[in-house]
């Protein structure tokens, strides 16, 4: 079976944070660099307009000056592009936990268990841009190699599809520079021996292609004929499943603020439930119209993926950190820490049924009680005969136990 592997590469990644942030900006040439008031700044990244103009990465701010007159340059922000980065790649962990994370901007996608994986690629780069804002490039093929060539070849936010059948056709007219793994220097070294096209390498002579690039050459060749078996590198321990949305103007009524949390709630609960998942703790994370962002969590003492449960720890979550003087423009729900539901094995700590939170409230009190009159005046009998339940007493109640 081939597997069915997806490449999402970010288009113009800090520009388009920049964007979102900054919407007057969408419009404008702008660009990315290190030294925004010295000319001798190096350009990071750029936006679609400036790169009309001709302003490329690692051009020299003077030089992009030049050619784009109008170009609006931004120091980076870091730690906003890192914030960003983790919000796509959780929400696309929400579909599979199969996600090697290359760069801060792109990722491999495993869907080979994935039901309907084409759809679901579509789907979660939809959401990308719909809910986040940013704007991405997918490419799906059968080995990384393929799904990498194809994200790069429609730009921006373009969708395409390299198999068995097409690669061919797609690839091998391209010049060998636009080859990834084939650098600058080694595209040049080729040329010098009529390799020009990917075509060309794929059909070129072994001993050659040693002789040119050493092994590099024979694992280019091999990549251009489909050959690719590399796997994933991802941890499938970090796991959660959740949901978030954006939205078009500011959300500050409590009421409606309820109704999205119920709305992503249910989400959450209905996509951990098909897919047999439980989760032992739950997150929010709340986006003002000032585009200041607060995430919150809260360990539970218990395992859930029930709708009301979600909802009731994430309202909690929200309301308790909401400033109230904002508008809100993105919510989002997550349950953690999952695990599937047949794995678990709670073992019940005796003052504690999980099924009824009342008892937790109990545990509470008597520790109270234990502090204000000492430790003797809660009692714990356990039973050495299993098939006596265990009983839970304070010294003031063992008279009416023993009649």
């Amino acid at each position: 079976m081939s597997k069915i592997i997806a490449h999402i590469d970010m288009n113009c990644f800090y520009a388009s944070v920049e964007e979102k942030y900054n919407p007057s900006l969408r419009d404008k040439p702008i660009a990315i660099a290190g030294e925004v008031k010295t000319r001798h700044g190096i350009i990071v990244t750029s936006n679609y307009i400036a790169r009309d103009f001709g302003v490329k990465t690692t051009m020299r701010v003077g030089e992009a000056k030049k050619i784009c007159p109008n170009l609006k340059i931004l120091k980076p922000n870091m730690e906003k592009y890192q914030e960003q980065s983790k919000l796509v790649f959780d929400l696309i962990r929400t579909y599979t936990p199969c996600v090697e994370v290359v760069s801060i901007d792109e990722a491999y996608v495993d869907l080979t268990e994935v039901k309907e994986p084409i759809k679901t690629m579509a789907i979660i780069q939809r959401r990308i841009y719909k809910e986040l804002d940013l704007p991405s490039s997918v490419g799906l093929s059968y080995n990384k190699f393929f799904a990498k060539m194809a994200s790069d070849m429609k730009k921006p936010k373009g969708f395409t599809i390299i198999n068995h059948k097409n690669y061919k056709d797609l690839l091998w007219s391209l010049d060998v520079a636009e080859m990834h793994g084939c650098g600058k220097s080694s595209a040049e070294k080729l040329k010098k021996y009529g390799i020009n096209t990917i075509g060309d390498v794929a059909n070129a002579n072994e001993v050659i292609l040693n002789s040119i690039l050493g092994i590099q050459g024979l694992r280019l060749k091999q990549k251009a004929n489909g050959n690719d078996n590399r796997k994933l590198k991802y941890s499938v321990e970090r796991k959660s499943i959740g949901n978030s949305k954006t939205y078009p103007k500011d959300l500050d009524d409590y009421k409606e603020i309820n109704k999205e949390i119920k709305a992503l709630a249910d989400k959450v609960s209905q996509r951990a439930s098909n897919r047999g998942y439980v989760g032992n703790n739950v997150s929010v994370i709340i986006k003002y119209n000032d585009f200041k962002t607060i995430t919150r969590a809260k360990k539970i003492n218990k395992y859930i993926n029930n709708s009301e449960e979600i909802f009731n720890y994430a309202s909690e979550l929200i309301f308790e950190n909401y400033d109230f003087e904002k508008g809100i423009r993105l919510l989002g729900v997550s349950l953690n820490e999952i695990r599937k539901k047949d794995e678990i094995k709670e073992q019940l700590d005796i003052f504690i049924d999980y099924s009824n939170d009342k008892n937790i409230k109990a545990k509470k009190v008597i520790k109270q009680l234990s502090k204000k009159y000492g430790k003797d005046v809660v009692l714990e009998l356990r039973e050495m005969n299993s098939k006596k339940k265990n009983i839970i007493t304070t010294s003031f109640s063992k008279d009416f136990l023993e009649d």
